[in-house]
């Protein structure tokens, strides 16, 4: 086996006084951080993977696109029937990473993830493109796949013989409520900034912050 040294790459310049004098709220920072990173044009900034677990404890991720982000919470979309669907029915409990290699940066927010009100999910499914409108209309998130082609068909009959695609009962929006906020900034020297909020509950109003240790 091969053993290689690896090395992060990306700005090591960025000025965050936000570690040597923390905000009261992580929100803010939060926003300000998502922002930034497009304003940089990191390559996808909103692709984060989410962390579930099943009954079990058992640990599942996946990377998915964040679809709105305000002071309420992260929101995110998929079929209650999907592996991540079933494990937020059974533990209500999320974990969102960002990572941004160009700039350096990490930020990972947790806490507990509630299903959005159906009229919230037919704005967030009308908002895709009808090719898009139409793969989800036809597929049944991680079911078994016996005939890919098939698939391909349905999808492409849908969007050739409808101007609009109505919203799939189980595809929804859910919405993780921050109870966890840690940002991070690498360093080569492995020296890596590390600034944690927490707070009891969604309502609990206060948030504490501390540094870490790399």
């Amino acid at each position: 086996m091969t053993s290689r040294t690896q090395t992060l790459s990306g700005a090591t310049d960025l000025d965050l006084p936000e570690f040597d004098t923390p905000p009261a709220d992580p929100v803010p920072l939060l926003l300000d951080w998502l922002a930034s990173a497009v304003q940089r044009e990191v390559r996808e900034p909103y692709a984060a993977v989410l962390a579930t677990a099943d009954a079990d404890g058992r640990p599942s991720t996946r990377v998915l696109l964040v679809k709105d982000v305000d002071a309420d919470g992260l929101v995110f979309t998929s079929f209650t029937g999907s592996r991540k669907g079933l494990e937020l029915a059974a533990r209500p409990w999320g974990s969102l990473t960002f990572y941004w290699r160009e700039t350096l940066q990490q930020l990972t927010v947790s806490g507990p993830v509630e299903q959005v009100s159906a009229a919230e999910s037919d704005s967030l499914f009308a908002r895709r493109p009808l090719a898009a409108r139409a793969t989800t209309a036809v597929s049944r998130q991680s079911r078994p796949l016996t005939d890919e082609t098939a698939l391909r068909d349905q999808a492409k009959s849908l969007v050739a013989a409808a101007s609009d695609v109505p919203r799939p009962a189980e595809w929804t929006g859910y919405r993780l409520r921050p109870t966890a906020v840690e940002f991070w900034y690498g360093s080569p020297d492995r020296l890596h900034r590390r600034l944690r909020y927490e707070r009891d509950g969604v309502d609990a109003g206060a948030w504490t912050h501390e540094r870490l240790q790399p």
